[in-house]
């Protein structure tokens, strides 16, 4: 009866997401300002920026968050119909704290998103504003997985095991959530790239989260998966919606905070291989126009390069190949 809840939820966030989507698709095309459609006036003399969809509503992960918070009520009320005494144990804290995560990244997300839509502030909030923000969800994140007792103090590391870390651990995943938010976020202009790697991710958290016996817990992934497999109908190349900042930081927030609520803060390093790579490929631009006063990569980040040499499609194809390795890799360490 769980994999029958499991499937429900699946099949009901790609149901409701769907349908969120016929319904606010519109409603969030109206709400792009005119300044946007063009993109903000830039120097001639700067690079050109990698090219990136115009004039594209830009809250669309609004549309698989209502999606996955019905279909995870529903396949959970089915689970504890099933076996009651899990609605008052540990395992619905569990579940309650993982989707608390990705909303908490989330509502940050949504304060930069309304702020776009300001004709003088397309560019969103203030990088110190924004980051202001993201620290406060990540922390308060965390908080709450210590104050649920479900907050792991170590780290599953290849071949060396469980490490203690004692009191560095709460800064550690503060730190961890709000690096895997921001470079999500960085990916969130790609045509499907979020969208396809936290799919890929949500199957493999599903697996791991079977291997290490929180089996009920899969509903969340199943219904975040059945929710961006519909998001994808207007996601994918040609996109007609974009996830914006409070989808791709949601799908941060799920990708590091389930696996934390279930103890294993590994799976989420591997879990989030695309969007590491990422924003690894951003620190790397940063740090390389500071040192030599020129851009490392002219396309400006890792989409935009893989978008020059392939194309929009090969981006996708690229950060589900990414994904899967990490699915791959987190498999492996559940199973250690």
């Amino acid at each position: 009866m769980i994999r029958f809840a499991l499937i429900a939820a699946s099949v009901l966030g790609f149901a409701l997401t769907a349908a969120v989507g016929n319904l606010l698709v519109p409603l969030l095309r109206a709400l792009v300002p005119p300044e946007k459609e063009n993109g903000p006036n830039r120097p001639e003399e700067e690079p050109p920026a990698p090219p990136e969809p115009r004039g594209l509503p830009t809250m669309g992960g609004l549309c698989f968050i209502i999606g996955t918070l019905a279909a995870v009520g529903a396949g959970w009320t089915v689970v504890c119909a099933v076996q009651p005494e899990l609605l008052g144990g540990g395992l619905t804290g569990r579940l309650l704290l993982g989707l608390g995560g990705g909303f908490l990244l989330g509502a940050a997300g949504l304060a930069d998103d309304l702020a776009r839509l300001r004709p003088r502030q397309v560019l969103g909030l203030r990088t110190g504003t924004r980051l202001a923000l993201e620290g406060l969800a990540a922390a308060a994140a965390v908080a709450a997985l210590w104050l649920g007792d479900c907050m792991p103090t170590g780290l599953t590391l290849p071949g060396l095991g469980y490490c203690e870390l004692g009191g560095a651990a709460a800064p550690l995943w503060t730190a961890l959530l709000l690096a895997l938010a921001e470079s999500a976020r960085l990916a969130g202009p790609a045509d499907g790239a979020a969208a396809g790697a936290a799919f890929v991710a949500m199957l493999g958290l599903m697996g791991a989260e079977t291997v290490l016996g929180f089996f009920p817990l899969a509903v969340l992934p199943a219904a975040m998966a059945g929710a961006l497999m519909a998001f994808l109908l207007w996601n994918f190349y040609p996109a007609k919606l974009l996830p914006g900042a409070v989808g791709c930081l949601f799908l941060a927030g799920a990708v590091g905070a389930v696996p934390l609520s279930v103890g294993r803060a590994d799976l989420a390093l591997a879990l989030g291989l695309p969007f590491w790579a990422e924003g690894l490929a951003a620190a790397l631009q940063g740090l390389w126009r500071r040192w030599k006063g020129r851009p490392l990569f002219k396309a400006g980040s890792l989409h935009g390069w893989l978008c020059q040499k392939g194309g929009p499609v090969s981006v996708f194809y690229v950060f589900c190949a990414l994904a899967l390795a990490g699915t791959l890799a987190a498999l492996r360490s559940a199973q250690l």
